[in-house]
């Protein structure tokens, strides 16, 4: 079996700069391709695109990720897409495999982590979050009338992955099947269910990334008709309490996140993943799989935990239309 991939690296908007520098000369076969994730709910009323099109901060290499027309048909939404839609966007956004792609939103961390995850498991092998793009704006960097030649550093923290310009150029976006990549890190229904009905759920620790008030079923979702609560065993952490509400939802530190993991959870980070103490991993999940990636990318990457991390992909929405009464959950 090939060797995984590495996740996403994190990075700050002053490396961005220097990433882009690096791949702006003449003599680099390379390229830094800035992607725009944004997303905004449904009942919000911002136009993602509209604003992308409108920005200036960007180089015209920049390109905009459309999660809703890029996900496979399916009763929930913006569910992950297959390979083959994946290398469909590939081709109308014009991403090489040799791109370096830096992805982010205008949110600060809300869907720039999905479409991030989305990118490796479609076998992309260069992949930056952004943390994140409402300081990239504060640091007043130049507008890229020079399509990203006019540079200006700033100085503003360490960042929280390695960053490798080069890499093997690829001929195919793929060189690591999407079937390895997908059944390694993503869970589904019929498997949790599975799961649960013979009562080794508990190998799990499974994250839920909504609000108190939905996972308790205090209050509604936001979709009608659709019932809250929480998966059995599941433990809540909210997205919010992994990033800095003062810092434009930056991330937290490592030490800041595992403080709420162990005093707020009550997780042993030392132990996870030993003898009976959550051995087969975590399971991260949210209403639809989109903010449930917060989660993933803090414990892959900031935390490091040495546990497998599964996304379910989804997440409650799928759940609370298919699982039986006796496996929703309600606190209230």
């Amino acid at each position: 079996m090939s060797s995984p991939p590495k996740f996403i690296s994190i990075i700050k908007p002053s490396t961005f700069r220097t990433l882009q520098k690096a791949t702006t000369t003449s003599s680099s076969p390379y390229r830094t391709i800035p992607v725009d994730a944004t997303w905004f709910m449904p009942n919000n009323s911002r136009n993602a695109y509209a604003e992308f099109q409108k920005d200036t901060h960007l180089p015209p290499t920049a390109k905009f990720f459309d999660v809703d027309k890029w996900s496979r048909d399916s009763p929930y939404p913006h569910m992950l897409p297959t390979q083959s839609i994946m290398n469909e966007a590939f081709s109308e956004l014009g991403i090489h495999p040799s791109d370096n792609l830096v992805v982010f939103d205008r949110v600060g961390n809300f869907s720039a982590p999905r479409v991030a995850f989305t990118l490796k498991l479609a076998g992309h092998g260069k992949i930056y979050l952004l943390d994140n793009y409402p300081n990239y704006l504060k640091f007043d960097f130049p507008k890229e009338e020079k399509g990203g030649q006019d540079v200006k550093l700033a100085l503003d923290g360490k960042d929280n992955g390695d960053v490798d310009v080069a890499g093997e150029v690829n001929e195919v976006h793929s060189p690591h099947p999407y079937e390895e990549i997908y059944d390694r890190e993503v869970i589904e229904y019929e498997e949790l269910v599975t799961h649960i009905e013979n009562n080794d759920i508990t190998n799990y620790l499974i994250l839920d990334a909504r609000s108190p008030e939905r996972f308790t079923g205090a209050a509604p979702e936001p979709r009608p008709g659709l019932s809250s609560g929480h998966i059995p065993t599941a433990k809540n952490l909210p997205f919010t309490k992994l990033l800095n509400a003062d810092a434009n939802n930056e991330y937290k530190t490592r030490s800041e996140i595992e403080s709420v993991l162990t005093n707020e959870l009550g997780i042993d980070l030392e132990k996870l993943g030993q003898n009976e103490y959550y051995p087969d991993g975590v399971i991260v999940m949210c209403g639809t799989g989109v903010t449930a990636c917060i989660l993933k990318l803090a414990l892959e990457n900031i935390v490091k935990v040495k546990v497998p991390v599964k996304l379910y992909d989804g997440s409650w929405t799928e759940w609370a239309m298919r699982a039986p009464d006796k496996y929703i959950v309600k606190d209230v």
